[in-house]
């Protein structure tokens, strides 16, 4: 354990307290996967003890770097949540989403935002506080929406194409 702990702190970047808390949920992980390794394969069992310690260091960084309060919700070409569209949209249709994503709970529309910066569900999920799969969905369900709600604003006349 010892050397695990010195992999991920050392190697890996990873503080003591949060090391020692990683490398036991990778012995963890080992526990329930030593079943699946393939004895006599390409890799000793060390070496794909230490690949699972490389990947949970990993996402232990991801999720230090980012948290929900401090993610950029448009790259602030312009102002407004739709500032991130660029000047390939008429400005009628970016007050269009704008009004949309205005009249949105503040969930729908971060989960919306957050996306269109390209997060990934299961970051997203863990900020709202929900399953993967329960991010994935609402994000579906709020494009096509969002989809089905531009196309009868189109249709109206009210924004053009």
């Amino acid at each position: 354990m010892s050397h695990l702990i010195g992999f991920l702190q050392f190697v890996m970047g990873v503080s003591g307290p949060d090391a020692e808390e990683l490398a036991s949920d990778v012995l963890l992980r080992v526990s329930f996967k030593v079943q699946s390794f393939k004895y006599g394969g390409r890799a000793k069992l060390t070496t794909w003890i230490f690949e699972i310690a490389k990947n949970r260091a990993i996402d232990f960084h991801r999720k230090q770097k980012l948290r929900p309060d401090e993610i950029p919700l448009s790259t602030g070409l312009t102002d407004g949540p739709t500032a991130s569209l660029g000047d390939g949209h008429s400005k009628k249709v970016k007050a269009w989403l704008d009004e949309q994503l205005k009249s949105m709970p503040d969930e729908d529309r971060l989960l919306l935002l957050w996306r269109a910066n390209e997060f990934p569900h299961s970051q997203i999920a863990g900020w709202l506080g929900i399953t993967e799969g329960a991010a994935r969905t609402r994000h579906t369900r709020l494009q096509a929406k969002l989809i089905s709600e531009s196309k009868l604003a189109i249709a109206r006349g009210a924004v053009s194409p």
